[in-house]
């Protein structure tokens, strides 16, 4: 079962994955085909606007260019009332656009392999180098027979092979040589790219897709496909092109190099003439002495750090919490010390990294690499983030002793710190696999599909997690009461997620399944505020006088009424029933809820074989078990003096036997009267 959970997790993790070209193409769909209700209002690529959607939101209507996003179109004829909600929709549009380009710019960065790779679905060079020659030689085999819709259809077939390669090429160079462009040399390509797309003249070939619209034939459907195609492609690459030039520090390589400015200092250490000499042999590895001397010096700066916070900072803050001792201090230092090694393997790791990307330059870190540090470094975190709530949560817990807010209960403080716990490493995992490329949205989508079979799966966890949530907000018990069920009996030590781990009276562990918990009948003696029961049968021999009989029962029960342990009606404070009615507003017995007691009877109850019974029922007023075994010795010391007082004698069991004297001499009589027996008999 957990190879076959391992298996689909991996298949999800694999199909959930967008390459960079994919994530192109759907952003192309999204946002720059035409949708069927406004193909009728396509118009040429000369008629684009000057200023694309990004930086005006589509307020303009005309440009010097070909191609127009049909919303200008639609915007001219609405009426002064939609101006208001149709500007709200273009900017929402806008920053749903500058969000997928900032996408695709994070994934060229982090995964240039794939923009570099050929094998792609939007363009591949060697495949559209075959069609390219196929679509000329076909045009002028078209043109010398006169088909001039065939070659219009070629011609704007051409045209968008040519606007893909144009697309694949400006990637292409991105993804490998933004880390070392200067501004410059940004502007230079934004130029030159530019005056590509504003080198098309599509206007003849507007006409034609005009015209074609109107046709069902397969050559007009063809011309249209392919203008729609070229189109869409147009829009695209000219608002990402401006998007980018506005925005160049999207491509500024913020590397350790350039802000420490090392590139200097390694150059100093280079020109000098005896690490000129090893450089000669150095550089069949790639490297020099002044990248190596660079790199030792980091490491040396983060193992110096790292000792630091490790032993040094350590002690000096357990000296401050050890100066004035308190309860949480061993929590405090048991995290601090906890913390040591993360601190020290996060500084470290940090350090390595600067260092190698030093040993790198000028090329980045590889991509494997950076992934593995940011594993590393945000894996650390998260564990140091962890033990600082733990720290929080427990210092708070330990330091006040006794929750403020009664009906905050331990289990349901240790609940909320798991899903904090349980929420940070989600948002680390998710964080590392966007770093790695993944699509969390189809991830989550493709998890639904093995949803059933891990619900399934996992169906005992999931039913003992909520008998956890119904044990809660219920609140049938909490960590430290004394409950009893039919197969087990003792004190709570910890409410888990999975089950409830119970110690018994004499000392052994019992874990139960919350949902046994949940759905089962429970004791729980621990729920009593006031009164644990004291019930007994007073036996006085049955040769006892009734009056002192009644008086002792009188005095009993005077007794019982004056005794301080014990709980009467007028020994109830009532303001603990006004508060908890305000707060409950509830037609409900408070005082059988909150477990409040305080029956006194003292009667002669039944004449037994033995004796005469005194009931006694009463409740003491603490429910603890030593101070209940105090209070009602003293009750039995007492009772025991007030029977004395009046004469009274404990009966036992015992067994009378009575003779008729008249039956006994008869007895002997005979007995005595019968013949003496014989030797033969």
């Amino acid at each position: 079962m957990k190879k076959g959970l391992l298996l689909l997790l991996i298949s999800t993790l694999l199909f959930a994955a967008t390459t960079f070209w994919e994530t192109l193409i759907e952003i192309e769909k999204e946002f720059y085909s035409i949708p069927e209700s406004q193909k009728e209002t396509i118009v040429t690529p000369k008629e684009r606007n000057e200023t694309s959607p990004i930086a005006t939101e589509n307020a303009a209507t005309k440009s010097k260019n070909g191609i127009v996003d049909t919303a200008k179109r639609s915007e001219q004829t609405s009426g002064p009332g939609k101006l208001e909600q149709k500007s709200n929709d273009l900017s929402g549009l806008a920053d749903a656009k500058i969000s997928k380009f900032n996408l695709l710019l994070g994934m060229m960065k982090e995964r240039p392999y794939e923009v570099n790779n050929p094998n792609n679905p939007f363009y591949n060079p060697l495949r559209s180098e075959q069609m390219r020659s196929k679509m000329r030689t076909r045009i002028g085999v078209n043109k010398q027979y006169g088909y001039d819709l065939a070659v219009v259809r070629d011609e704007i077939a051409l045209l968008e092979l040519e606007a893909r390669q144009q697309i694949y090429g400006f990637f292409v160079h991105l993804a490998t040589k933004w880390t070392d462009m200067s501004g410059d040399d940004l502007v230079e390509m934004f130029k030159k790219y530019s005056e590509w797309l504003q080198s098309i003249d599509s206007g003849k070939y507007t006409k034609a897709y005009i015209e074609a619209k109107k046709k069902s034939d397969k050559i007009s459907q063809q011309i249209v496909q392919n203008y729609e195609k070229l189109r869409m492609h147009y829009l695209f690459f000219s608002e990402f092109l401006e998007y980018v030039a506005t925005n160049p520090s999207m491509l500024h390589y913020r590397s350790i190099m350039s802000f420490f400015r090392l590139d200097e200092i390694i150059d100093r250490i280079n020109s000098i003439e005896s690490f000129a000499k090893i450089n000669t042999n150095l550089r069949h590895i790639h490297t020099d002495m002044g990248r190596l001397i660079i790199f030792i010096l980091i490491m040396i700066i983060a193992w110096g750090s790292s000792y630091f916070l490790y032993f040094k900072l350590y002690a000096f803050l357990k000296n401050v919490i050890e100066k004035e001792y308190h309860e949480a201090d061993e929590i405090l230092l048991n995290n601090l010390n906890g913390m040591r090694r993360p601190f020290f393997i996060l500084v470290l790791a940090f350090g390595f990294r600067m260092g190698l990307e030093v040993l790198f330059h000028p090329a980045p870190l590889p991509e494997k690499m950076a992934i593995f540090f940011y594993a590393v470094l945000l894996g650390t975190i998260a564990y140091i983030v962890i033990i600082i709530i733990d720290s929080l949560f427990f210092d708070y817990m330990v330091k006040k002793g006794e929750l403020k807010n009664k009906q905050l209960r331990q289990e349901l403080i240790n609940l909320i710190l798991s899903i904090i716990k349980v929420t940070i490493v989600i948002i680390a995992i998710s964080m590392l696999l966007v770093r790695m490329g993944v699509n969390i949205t189809g991830l989550i989508a493709s998890l639904g599909i093995g949803g059933l079979a891990v619900a399934l799966a996992a169906q005992n966890t999931l039913s003992n997690f909520f008998g956890l949530l119904k044990i809660i907000f219920d609140n049938s018990f909490s960590q430290g009461d004394w409950i009893e069920t039919a197969d087990a009996e003792g004190t709570v030590v910890e409410i888990g997620f999975i089950s409830t781990m119970i110690r018994t009276f004499d000392n052994a562990m019992i874990t139960v399944p919350n949902a046994t918990l949940a759905n089962s009948p429970l004791k729980n003696w621990s729920k009593r505020t006031v009164g644990r029961r004291i019930k007994m049968h007073i036996g006085v021999t049955y040769g006892s006088k009734r009056e002192d009989i009644m008086n002792a029962i009188e005095d009993i029960e005077k007794m019982l009424l004056e005794h301080p342990g014990i709980a009467s009606p007028k020994k109830i404070d009532r303001k603990f029933f006004k508060s908890r009615s305000r707060r409950e507003k509830k037609l409900i017995s408070l005082e059988d809820k909150y477990g409040v007691k305080a029956t006194l009877l003292v009667y002669l109850d039944e004449f037994a074989d033995s004796s005469m019974n005194i009931l006694i029922y009463c409740f003491s007023k603490s429910v603890v078990w030593q101070e209940w075994l105090e209070v009602k010795q003293d009750v039995l010391l007492k009772v025991w003096e007030i029977l004395d007082s009046h004469n009274l004698e404990f009966a036992f069991p015992s067994e009378s036997i009575y003779f008729d004297p008249d039956n006994v001499q008869a007895s002997f009589k005979a007995v005595s009267g019968m013949p003496k027996p014989t030797r033969s008999e």
